[in-house]
């Protein structure tokens, strides 16, 4: 068996180890994992590789921290009122 040239399994190795880059095209992921697996002169069946195995894609990101303030800040003044403490009011803007 022919050994890879070391550039490629290190180009490999930097793709397999951060996956998330390369969800657009798993197909790369595949490929460098495949890659790695001949390298250490295993074989590879791309079929076995199942989703779990590669990351998700990012959840959505959280509300702006503008909102969460105001969100928060809210709910704690509508607990205030509810309880009947006497607090601050609210500053004008």
């Amino acid at each position: 068996m022919q050994d890879l040239p070391k550039e490629v399994i290190q180009t490999a190795r930097d793709i397999a180890s951060r996956p998330e880059d390369f969800l657009g095209d798993a197909s790369v992921f595949i490929t460098a994992w495949a890659a790695l697996k001949a390298e250490r002169g295993q074989s590879f069946d791309p079929s076995r590789l199942r989703p779990q195995h590669i990351v998700d894609c990012p959840p959505p990101t959280p509300e702006p921290i503008d909102q969460t303030l105001d969100r928060v800040g809210q709910r704690v003044r509508n607990l205030i009122q509810a309880k009947g403490y006497s607090g601050q009011p609210p500053h004008a803007a």
